[in-house]
Formats: structure tokens, C-alpha cells, sequence
């Protein structure tokens, strides 16, 4: 019988003591033993300056679905706008996301090596929670050691959610789940957008609120075209519907953020944010079924 549900907290730096940045503690549940195993590996990435324990109601919806599943702390300290800004590159949000990304030296404005990047913090988590706790299968994701990415969902919010668009150029995932981004800025958007899609577009899903003030509804719907999303239909509003959403790959709402004092622009983070996501009487997500459509089918 596979063991039990449990969520764990682990430091970045117990997983690899190369890994010297970015220390909040990962957030790990294997899934719930109840429910069929999926065999898919959920990855949460945060906004700026955000750390996973911020985004735990998604990670436990996707260990209840029967996914795997890990928030990820990785570099997020500064705005891919405020570091690619006035005068950067033509490139620049595009080379500085591999960077983060790959730990590959490409951006002259951050520097992250691989121990450090989100590649690396993946491997070594997972290696981790395989040699400290073997029966729960997490070994399934690594393939000679590396993250098997056509069995891993990459999700992620803000910064977090371009991230989740780059890496959707760079391998071929499960899904690819973008929460109020990509919030890429350019001339004609950020070059990298258009760049070609490994994973095939109709396994990515964009989800934006009508009144985010950090990501305005024209640049994040804008972002998720020069993506592909539009090729299946325009953005459809998820408020009072029921999945699935007219098959679309671009979700909105105007739902109400939970009174949230300590959240900076609320409606940038209702979408995701256990603190500004509203919730229903019971305390589950009022969102719940938007996150099962995109990510945990």
C-alpha cells in the first residue's frame, strides 16, 4: 500500500549544499493514497520575492488529485522588468529567464549557476525525497538522473509564470499552467514568446483576474497569443461557469480577492495565493476547479 499523505518542508540547502541562494524551505506532499496515482509530478513555481509556502493550497490540490507534488524556492528576488529594463537588450527577459532557469550563463543582469537554478533545485529535490523517503516514489520524475519533464507539470505565478512559458520552449512537459503572466514588456512583446513551443500549445493554459494592476488584462491576454493560446478560441471568463471553459486555453475572472491587508495588489494574486484566493465556506478554493482544468486533469 503506498504510504500516506504527508507535507513536508525542506531547506533548499539540505538537498545540495551547493545550492547557496534562495534558502526558504521547498514544500513537498506525495500524494494522497485514497485517490488513483497519477504518475505526474507537480512543480509550483513562486512570483518575486514570493516562497512556497505561500501557494500551499495548490500543492495540496494537486497531492489530493494524485499528483506529486512541490513548491519550489528558486532566484525570484528582483522583477524580470526591473531587471531588463530601460536600454536591455532586445533579448534580455528571454536570456535572463534561461539563466534562471538553466543556470547556463546567458544574461549579463543575473548570475545563476546550475546548483542554483531551477533545473538544479528540481533534480536535487527529487533525489532528496527519493533517498530519505524511497517508498514514495518520487525517483519516478529523474530519467538518468535528469528531470523527466514529459511526466512534470510546471506551473507558476508572476515571474514564476513566464518561467513556466520559457521552460514550455525548452522541453516538452505534461502541462504548462501560467498564473497572472507572462508579464513580459517589449516592443511587439518579448522575443521570446514567439519562439517555437516544445510542448504543444494546447497543454498550455494562461489565467489572469480582469483588475490585475501589475499584469493589465490586454498584456497578459497579448502574451498569451503570441504564445498560441488564442488558437483555441479567446480568453473565456470562469466566473459562474463550469469546467470545461469552452475548451479555452485562456481563463479570466473578476472574482473578489479574499481580504487580504498583507498582499500587494490583490487581484494580481487572487488567481493563486492561499492569502488573496477566495475561499469558500468550507475553506476550499473557489478557484479549485480552474486549477483542476489547467493543471490536474
Amino acid at each position: 500500500t503506498p504510504p500516506p499523505s504527508v507535507e513536508r518542508e525542506i531547506a533548499p540547502n539540505a538537498t545540495d549544499p551547493a545550492i547557496t541562494t534562495n534558502l526558504a524551505a521547498h514544500v513537498a506532499i506525495n500524494p494522497d493514497p485514497a485517490v488513483a496515482p497519477r504518475g505526474r509530478l507537480f512543480v509550483m513555481l513562486p512570483g518575486t520575492g514570493a516562497i512556497p509556502r505561500l501557494y500551499r493550497l495548490i500543492v495540496r490540490t494537486g497531492a489530493q488529485r494524485g499528483y506529486h507534488a512541490i513548491g519550489l524556492t528558486y532566484p525570484n528576488d528582483e522583477a524580470i522588468d526591473t531587471l531588463c529594463g530601460a536600454g536591455a537588450p532586445a533579448n534580455c527577459s528571454g536570456d535572463t529567464r534561461r539563466e534562471i532557469i538553466t543556470g547556463i550563463d546567458s544574461s549579463p543582469v543575473v548570475s545563476v549557476n546550475p546548483a542554483n537554478s531551477i533545473t538544479g533545485r528540481v533534480r536535487a529535490l527529487l533525489t532528496h525525497l527519493h533517498t530519505n523517503f524511497p517508498a514514495e516514489g518520487w525517483n519516478q520524475y529523474l530519467r538518468a538522473g535528469e528531470p523527466d519533464w514529459r511526466l512534470i507539470t510546471i506551473a507558476g505565478h508572476s515571474q514564476g509564470a513566464g518561467h513556466a512559458g520559457y521552460f514550455a520552449k525548452l522541453h516538452e512537459f505534461d502541462r504548462v499552467a501560467m498564473f497572472a503572466g507572462p508579464g513580459d514588456v517589449g516592443a511587439g512583446g518579448a522575443a521570446w514568446l514567439t519562439l517555437p513551443n516544445i510542448t504543444p500549445v494546447d497543454r498550455q493554459f494562461g489565467f489572469g483576474h480582469t483588475g490585475d494592476t501589475l499584469v493589465p488584462r490586454a498584456l497578459g491576454t497579448f502574451n498569451w497569443s503570441q504564445i498560441g493560446l488564442s488558437a483555441f478560441g479567446p480568453p473565456v471568463s470562469v466566473d459562474g461557469a463550469a469546467p470545461p471553459f469552452a475548451n479555452s486555453r485562456q481563463l479570466l475572472t473578476s472574482l473578489a480577492p479574499a481580504n487580504a491587508p498583507t498582499v500587494i495588489a490583490p487581484e494580481h494574486s487572487a488567481m493563486i495565493v492561499d492569502a488573496a484566493t477566495p475561499l469558500a465556506g468550507d475553506g476550499t478554493p473557489v478557484l479549485r476547479p480552474v486549477w483542476v482544468y489547467m493543471a490536474f486533469p
